[in-house]
């Protein structure tokens, strides 16, 4: 069972992207780990992929921003793969016990998990250079 739609800042998301993302095909850019009682935090470049395409056949994709989970009372971390690219495809928020565990399923590159006590989203306008 998901509870992205409970975590604080959640409605952020939906609000930038007009709907609840999964985030198939977003990356990964960094994850920095701490101990506790630092927070834990996970960056994700998403996007929103519309309907109509490009000129160059490719589907139309505008919103792009920088997701930032940040996890508090860090307890385990499940790590596998790291590369250039680090595409998911999606992002799950589940709630077992007392603990939050952000789900990171990969495409291709960082595949894994990171459960702890509290789990909050932040979301900023991504520019691409």
């Amino acid at each position: 069972m998901t509870d992205i739609e409970a975590v604080p800042g959640w409605a952020d998301v939906i609000e930038w992207f007009g709907y609840s993302p999964n985030f198939h095909d977003a990356e990964v850019v960094s994850i920095d780990l701490r101990r506790d009682p630092e927070p834990s935090v996970v960056r994700v470049h998403g996007w929103r992929t519309n309907s109509d395409t490009t000129k160059s056949g490719h589907f139309r994709q505008d919103r792009h921003a920088l997701v930032t989970f940040t996890i508090q009372g860090t307890q385990t971390v499940k790590l596998n793969g790291w590369n250039h690219q680090n595409v998911l495809s999606k992002i799950s928020v589940d709630r077992e016990g007392d603990c939050y565990i952000l789900r990171l399923p990969e495409i291709y590159g960082v595949d894994g998990e990171i459960a702890g006590m509290h789990v909050s989203v932040a979301i900023e306008p991504f520019v691409q250079k």
